[in-house]
């Protein structure tokens, strides 16, 4: 039924429409979607008009609010009969199978595990606990429907997520996100942070991922502090499988004094702590001023608020930007005093695979 709902709304997309296509897999069997076309208005956080779809950047400095006037959404199921996605699109590259990825960063392994130390220095100083340190791979292309191809790959592929394609005049992206920021259902929020790629072994093993995650769920404990009546963390760690590889995340849920998030409370959370860092503030001054790009998009959040008390929405990480006839997919990895720089190198390029199985 997702494939089929991605094609109607590629086929609303080639026809010159503005549109964004949402969708939700947890892994449970459960998969839910959403996706609006046409004409599109700007919603007001609380206020709606509702269901919109809501971007914010890293720093949540700048954000986007559409309301459109088509939507379709798994509750509804996919009309108009059988839709297959259009062959013209299957075949859309970007780069051949022999191009490396480490060729097309704006760091190489050197000056990445340069940066690596250096935060390693600022944790051993007492400046940072964790810093989320990123490059950048980025190339041509020579056609924007790439977006449609690379996010119809990736849901034939069955890998849970939290992401989608937007394909408007002001922006357009698609996420193949699998970290889930905030649920909103009622007065009740929730929130899944990720530290920690790699093998199963590995996470089960590895102290330095393990108190990685703990200051990460601690970071978010208090940001949630800040707007709820009540925290509590139901899952410490759990180890999820995504195929090529396992992550780690804990499971955070707060209770609010009523059902309405406001953009006021919404900011304090940002930017998120798991792509961040701890203690904040120290940390994203150090970003700013170590890593060699512009994060703007990258790292911010991407979803939809169904209404003034029901909203879901991702971080924006494994996420393909298009401008001026340019991609970009940047990629980072948790820095702590315990990590290797060779091995944070790795965890980046291991991060990136998602891009070659996409396109």
């Amino acid at each position: 039924m997702i494939a089929k709902a991605f094609a109607l709304f590629t086929d609303e997309i080639l026809k010159r429409e503005e549109g964004v296509f949402w969708s939700e897999d947890s892994g449970d069997g459960k998969i839910r979607w959403i996706f609006g076309w046409g004409k599109k208005v700007r919603a007001d956080f609380e206020k709606g008009p509702f269901p919109f779809f809501s971007i914010t950047s890293f720093l949540g400095e700048e954000n986007q609010f559409w309301h459109f006037e088509n939507y379709i959404s798994s509750d509804d199921g996919a009309q108009n009969g059988d839709k297959s996605f259009p062959q013209s699109l299957q075949n859309l590259r970007i780069f051949s199978t022999e191009n490396s990825l480490k060729s097309i960063s704006n760091e190489d392994k050197d000056s990445f595990c340069q940066k690596v130390e250096q935060v390693r220095h600022l944790a051993e100083e007492g400046e940072i606990w964790v810093l989320n340190l990123a490059q950048e791979l980025s190339g041509k292309v020579e056609d924007e429907k790439i977006l449609l191809s690379a996010f119809w790959r990736f849901l034939k592929s069955k890998k849970r997520h939290a992401g989608g394609v937007v394909w408007t005049n002001e922006q357009k992206f698609c996420s193949f996100s699998p970290e889930v920021f905030l649920i909103q259902d009622g007065n009740i929020l929730s929130t899944f942070p990720i530290k920690g790629t790699g093998t199963k072994e590995y996470l089960e093993d590895s102290q330095k991922e393990i108190a990685e995650l703990s200051m990460v769920t601690d970071l978010l404990r208090n940001d949630l502090g800040q707007i709820a009546k009540r925290v509590w963390v139901e899952n410490e760690r759990v180890l999820v499988d995504r195929g090529t590889h396992y992550d780690a995340q804990a499971q955070i849920f707060a209770e609010l004094p009523d059902a309405i998030l406001t953009w006021e409370d919404y900011r304090k959370l940002l930017p998120a702590g798991s792509i961040s860092g701890a203690p904040k503030k120290r940390v994203v001054e150090n970003i700013l001023s170590l890593e060699g790009f512009a994060r703007k998009w990258y790292t911010g959040t991407f979803g939809v608020k169904f209404s003034p008390q029901n909203a879901i929405f991702n971080i924006l990480i494994r996420t393909l930007f298009l401008e001026d006839h340019k991609w970009r997919f940047p990629v980072g990895a948790g820095i702590t005093f315990e990590s290797d720089p060779l091995s944070e190198w790795q965890e980046t390029l291991q991060k990136a695979v998602i891009l070659r199985e996409c396109l």
